[in-house]
């Protein structure tokens, strides 16, 4: 059970596009910008764990503009704004610091936010090595397999 970056396949994006809309994560959190559906996300397949990463629009101290994610587990989708901050570069590696901001757990899944966290803090990291537009990747055919050089990483859940 590990988490992998991976292309959204055309039937997942379909899967997705039902559960990640603009209405229905609005409905969760009234802050959310427009946003797109990328053509990757992180998944660990074997726990039904799905993270995307929606973005955001402007300065990530600010609450109200700060990057968007989702983790769809079991087919429930949790909301929250993530905002990554660090130190280094590629060359010499990045130490890596992700910060958990409005975590929205739905009720049916409010006894396992700690297991939540966790898948959290997985998901997260790998995402942190994932360069989908490394060696020529683009939006419609991201690089799937280029590995960021991370030399550590952490997440804070605020």
């Amino acid at each position: 059970m590990a988490f992998v970056n991976e292309k959204i396949s055309e039937q997942d994006w379909e899967w997705v596009a039902k559960l990640v809309n603009y209405e229905c994560i609005k409905a969760i959190s009234r802050w959310i910008h427009k946003f797109h559906i990328p053509s990757f996300w992180t998944v660990d397949r074997e726990r039904n764990a799905f993270l995307i990463q929606l973005g955001g629009g402007g300065s990530p101290d600010d609450i109200g503009r700060m990057p968007y994610a989702v983790l769809i587990l079991d087919g429930q989708v949790i909301v929250f704004n993530v905002v990554r901050r660090g130190t280094g570069d590629g060359t010499v590696g990045r130490h890596v610091i992700d910060e958990v901001h409005e975590l929205i757990v739905p009720s049916v899944l409010e006894l396992r936010r700690e297991g939540i966290k966790q898948l959290l803090r997985e998901a997260l990291e790998e995402d942190t090595y994932c360069r989908p537009f490394a060696d020529g990747g683009t939006v419609a055919d991201p690089n799937m397999t280029a590995r960021s050089n991370v030399k550590s990483f952490s997440v804070e859940f605020k």
